[in-house]
């Protein structure tokens, strides 16, 4: 059996941003460096590396309290970008900030792994570029 998961683009306009909604419930396999986002197959997303997550939202519900969601940048030396657990939501353009690309020889391409979930963990995420 596999992890039950969707990946839905919300928003894909050239020159403005890319969001998609990341869904998975668990039956315990997990996910491992799984391409959520394919640079090459969107309007907005590049194969240079040059987007940033500027907004993310989050609800990661697991039993272990050490589980999480990784958020990686794809590259020849792949980077994390961000590790989710429990529930929340960061803009951080209204800052000025966002999360950069910082992978070596990067793709553009954005990877998902699950840390320690076990059967009828889950989680939804929202993430967008820009």
């Amino acid at each position: 059996m596999a992890d039950t998961v969707s990946t839905q683009v919300i928003t894909d306009t050239s020159g403005v941003k890319y969001s998609v909604k990341l869904t998975n419930y668990s039956d315990g396999t997990g996910e491992t460096l799984v391409r959520k986002v394919d640079a090459s197959e969107t309007t907005f997303m590049t194969e240079d590396g040059n987007r940033k997550i500027s907004k993310i939202y989050w609800s990661v519900n697991t039993a272990n309290p050490k589980s999480a969601v990784e958020l990686i940048w794809d590259g020849a030396t792949d980077a994390s970008a961000i590790l989710l657990s429990g529930q929340g939501c960061w803009d951080l353009r209204t800052d000025g900030n966002e999360i950069i690309n910082n992978s070596t020889t990067p793709t553009g391409d954005v990877l998902l792994s699950t840390r320690n979930f076990a059967n009828g963990d889950n989680y939804t995420i929202i993430v967008e570029f820009r």
